[in-house]
């Protein structure tokens, strides 16, 4: 197959690991996966792998000059598939792919990737075959809320890591290009900082039980809109030297594993890459109960399920898991088993192969 994946995003999100991790694996299986995405985008310039990337600026809406340049792109390399996510790439990839007689298949990222507005509807039916979901919540989610979508058009694809060994120098490499000792204790969150994310309510669980715990840091792995705020809040905590920002990550999984207790705590979420990424390290997790959040962890067996907002549940589940090793072990091995069952990279990718075959075939 040759498939072209668009991307018109600044931002490194879920949607942007998910086209890296399935363009590398699909390439891995002889397929040839392109990624349209903006010169200026965090992924053109953090990019660290080899893979086939075309800088473009998509501009306005319905663009004519993007939708020829596509059906051009499409023509020459004999393009089989598109997959767009958000309505700027399905009203510019889409018509290219409708022009091309070729399937554009929609990743959908969370349940707030649709709107109540006619565009909304009129770009979905006009120029969508099929979409992937992260999960079943989202699915579920949007179907409910919006009648003109059929159930049957989303496939629950869950997003996929492989379980990671690092060795001792390689984290302790990463311990000390972030400001670590080799013997300290970390909570650690990695996300986008953005106001859906609540990183705050982390800092102020983290405030409430620092002065039980000396040996334990708080890592704080990402950047965003938020940064300057964050900073700001963990400045009045009184333990600002104990808090460490350690900036955008490349391999959040590396980042992962310094942490001894992976962390979420968003008010929203679809399926974040965040937790498989905690269970790739082999970390055991506390999460909010959001989204398709519910369908990774299981409570008390590979970490804990909290309630959004909640800070003195948040600082009890933290102070619960710095006290017990054999509770942190016990969600950590569960949590790699789980991995390895259910959310690998390897089923990731077999799944979406076979759908993007299906599709090909059904179009043909």
């Amino acid at each position: 197959m040759n498939i072209l994946y668009i991307s018109s995003k600044m931002s490194w999100g879920g949607v942007i690991s998910w086209m890296l991790k399935t363009s590398q694996g699909l390439e891995k299986r002889g397929h040839s996966v392109w990624i349209l995405s903006n010169p200026k985008s965090k992924l053109n310039a953090e990019i660290q792998v080899k893979i086939r990337l075309i800088p473009k600026v998509l501009g306005m809406d319905y663009n004519p000059a993007s939708i020829g340049f596509l059906v051009r792109f499409i023509k020459k390399n004999k393009i089989d598939l598109v997959v767009t996510n958000i309505e700027k790439e399905i009203s510019i990839g889409g018509i290219a792919a409708k022009i091309s007689r070729i399937p554009n298949i929609r990743r959908v990222g969370r349940e707030d990737d649709f709107f109540s507005r006619w565009k909304t509807k009129f770009n979905h039916q006009s120029f969508v075959s099929h979409c992937i979901v992260p999960c079943n919540d989202i699915r579920n989610q949007v179907t409910a809320k919006f009648n003109w979508l059929d159930p049957e058009d989303f496939t629950p694809i869950y997003n996929g890591r492989n379980l990671q060994e690092f060795t001792e120098e390689q984290i302790l490499q990463q311990r000390k290009k972030i400001g670590l000792s080799e013997n300290d204790k970390v909570v650690g969150i990695t996300c986008r900082f953005s106001k859906v994310k609540y990183v705050q309510n982390l800092i102020e669980a983290y405030q409430r039980i620092a002065d039980e715990f000396p040996g334990w840091k708080l890592v704080i792995t990402g950047e965003g809109s938020e940064e300057d705020n964050l900073k700001n809040i963990a400045a009045d905590t009184g333990f600002n030297e104990r808090i460490i920002f350690a900036g955008f990550s490349s391999d959040p999984i590396l980042s992962a594993a310094v942490y001894d207790i992976g962390v979420l705590t968003s008010r929203k979420e679809g399926f974040p890459n965040s937790i498989v990424e905690y269970f790739a390290a082999g970390k055991p997790v506390i999460a909010t109960d959001v989204g398709g959040v519910k369908e990774i962890i299981e409570d008390n067996q590979n970490g804990f399920l909290i309630k959004f907002g909640d800070i003195v549940q948040l600082a009890d589940k933290l102070s619960q898991l710095i006290k017990d090793e054999n509770l942190r072990k016990k969600f950590a091995t569960r949590a790699r088993q789980d991995l390895q069952e259910k959310f690998s990279e390897t089923q990731m990718v077999d799944k979406l192969e076979k759908l993007f075959q299906d599709q090909i075939k059904g179009k043909k």
